[in-house]
């Protein structure tokens, strides 16, 4: 009869083995996928949000994106 604790340590094994291969993973290259721009735009307004913040540039309450409330609205 095989230990129970054998079992559990080849599952953490296999589990840990998986989740090393999940990360060699293309997730959100493809350039035609949904979820893939999806997650595109969803980096590139994580990172104009944050360059905004830094140099201090309100957001705007009518758009929702960071501009100088000066300026047109973006498109």
């Amino acid at each position: 009869m095989i230990e129970p604790t054998a079992v559990v340590s080849a599952l953490a094994i296999t589990l840990f083995g998986v989740a090393a291969m999940l990360r060699l993973l293309p997730v959100g290259t493809c350039p035609e996928c949904s979820h893939c721009r999806l997650e595109r735009l969803r980096r590139e307004a994580d990172k104009e949000a944050r360059s905004a913040q830094l140099y201090g540039i309100p957001r705007c309450r009518a758009c929702g994106r960071y501009h100088d409330p000066s300026e047109d609205h973006p498109v």
